[in-house]
């Protein structure tokens, strides 16, 4: 007798009724069972379940990355709801529940259970009120990323951190993020994170650290260093001792970081060298004098592949631009001569010029106009701001830049916003490798007056500019401020600088225009006849988009 056999004769009392419900209820229980085992047995003959456990894993993993911050662990949630198998090998994978991102304090804790002994990603913003509950796992803690975190909120983590005895020994990237609301950066107390000895790469933003004696420097590979306040810079022996103990450091970002005081050679006579250094970049710098000491003082290694200035805040003459490309080329004679790929602008306001050179083709050369400066997604191999005081100079700082820091050998060129006439003049007769001119908007217009220009007449009429020119890619004639930027006599001008090269026997192989609402149909067609291959977006007069 199995033992769901009836005990009694059914004699239809009330006590056999309710034994008779239960014994239905059971069969019923058993049905479901099986059902969801043969649902189980039929999932094992799929092609997905072919796939072996550990690249399943793998293709898990790769939902919490993304870039150099991981994602959320909580993504990994949805696949423990596809299939019992799905779910066991997520579940045994503690490192997939290590990425802590979310504000909700129960799917917090249950990360910390499911994540085991594996070192944890944390972000935590401030307003999210996990902080403490999170921090009490410092010492799992490998990368840690607090934002917008006020002075207050700051110094109270860390009289958290002092009064728990919290260390971090497996601290490897530490972000900070001050939102200074009174104008005053958050002294770091060097006890703040003590036994960090694996920290490799360090973000302070409105942070002020005490650079004599800092721990948190010893070991790091990456260093960050930004702010917007006036104050919390420090000193040029600070910076220049500090940055000579980093020996390991192989990127350097500061941003309004370096000294506003000018450098005085009789208290601040230290020097730094940085052997393993493959990135430095440089933002809101005070003066170009600023920017001499540093290069005078730091010596940077030849293999050096990232150099980035951006935003000198004074008005420099040509002699004191001249004088920085001149320090650009002495410490790193090599760079500039790498580059291939070259992005120039300049502001409708303020004598600046921003020039961007790539040594590899870049997939947003092709795409947008003045290429967005990006430190930590796409730098420039090199990318440096010209200053003129005058109209005069600004060929002259053009000229002598691409001179003095041996940038002859740029084959693809890009110009937006306000390069002028002046400017493609230079560029022009100092790039003679060029291969590919790429231009938006109003410097369509300054392009073509400039190859009309310069080119030969007289005796030297029939040697045609820029031999190995092949391309030109015009793209949008009208902007948010202005419409109409190309006019029919700029393009009538083109078609006479291409026919002109056809009689040379050196024409341009191909013609792009796109996203130009103000050219005719019959231009389009003229324009055809000049080189060998015309791509046209359609955009035109007669169909604007």
């Amino acid at each position: 007798m199995n033992n769901h056999t009836m005990l009694s004769i059914d004699d239809g009392t009330p006590m056999d009724d309710a034994r008779q419900m239960i014994y239905h209820e059971i069969q019923q229980l058993e049905c479901e069972h099986q059902m969801l085992a043969f649902r189980s047995q039929l999932n094992m003959f799929t092609y997905i379940a072919r796939v072996p456990p550990e690249i399943l894993l793998q293709i898990f993993t790769a939902m919490t990355e993304d870039g150099e911050w991981p994602t959320d662990s909580m993504q990994c949630i949805s696949v423990t709801h596809v299939c019992q198998q799905w779910r066991s090998i997520a579940l045994n994978a503690p490192a997939l529940w290590s990425n802590i991102l979310s504000y909700s304090l129960p799917w917090i804790m249950a990360m910390f259970d499911r994540s085991k002994t594996s070192p944890l990603a944390v972000s935590v913003h401030w307003h999210s009120g996990v902080a403490v509950s999170i921090l009490k796992h410092l010492s799992r803690i490998r990368s840690l990323k607090l934002e917008d975190w006020s002075a207050d909120q700051l110094q109270k983590l860390h009289v958290f951190i002092e009064d728990n005895a919290g260390v971090a020994p497996q601290l490897e990237s530490l972000s900070l993020e001050c939102d200074c609301a009174d104008d005053s950066p958050w002294p770091l107390p060097s006890t703040t994170f003590q036994r960090a000895d694996r920290l490799k790469d360090l973000f302070l933003f409105g942070i002020k650290i005490d650079w004599s004696h800092s721990p948190l420097f010893c070991h790091l590979t990456k260093l960050r260093l930004e702010t917007y306040l006036y104050d919390g810079q420090p000193t040029w022996r600070e910076l220049i001792t500090a940055l000579n103990q980093m020996p390991a450091l192989e990127s350097l970002f500061l941003s309004n970081m370096l000294p506003k005081v000018p450098f005085d050679a009789a208290l601040d006579a230290v020097s730094a060298y940085l052997p393993n250094l493959k990135r430095i970049g440089f933002r809101l710098v005070p003066t170009v004098h600023t920017m001499l000491a540093f290069l005078n003082q730091v010596k940077l290694p030849t293999g050096l592949n990232i150099f980035n200035i951006v935003d000198i805040d004074d008005f420099s003459n040509r002699q004191e631009t001249d004088e920085l490309c001149h320090a650009i080329s002495r410490s790193l004679p090599g760079l500039c001569s790498r580059a291939r790929y070259m992005d120039i602008m300049r502001p409708r306001v303020g004598g600046t010029i921003y020039i961007h050179c790539f040594a590899t083709i870049q997939k947003e050369f092709y795409r947008h106009g003045h290429l967005e400066w990006q430190w930590d997604g796409n730098p420039a191999d090199i990318s440096f701001q010209l200053s003129y005081l005058t109209e005069l100079e600004r060929t002259t700082v053009v000229v002598n830049a691409l001179d003095i820091l041996n940038l002859s050998h740029i084959t693809h060129l890009s110009a937006s916003v306000n390069v002028g006439r002046l400017e493609f003049i230079a560029l022009l007769t100092g790039l003679p490798e060029l291969q590919v001119i790429q231009v938006f908007e109003r410097p369509t217009e300054h392009l073509v007056h400039a190859l009309n220009a310069i080119q030969p007449q007289g005796p030297r009429e029939g040697a045609p500019i820029l031999p190995k020119l092949r391309e030109i890619r015009i793209c949008n004639d009208y902007s948010k401020v202005e419409d109409c930027l190309i006019t029919d006599d700029t393009w009538q001008d083109l078609k006479a600088f291409l026919e002109y090269r056809q009689s040379l026997h050196a024409g341009i192989h191909k013609l792009s225009v796109r996203r130009c609402c103000h050219i005719s149909r019959e231009m389009v067609e003229g324009l055809k006849k000049c080189v060998d291959d015309l791509c046209w977006d359609g955009t035109c007069k007669e169909h604007p988009e």
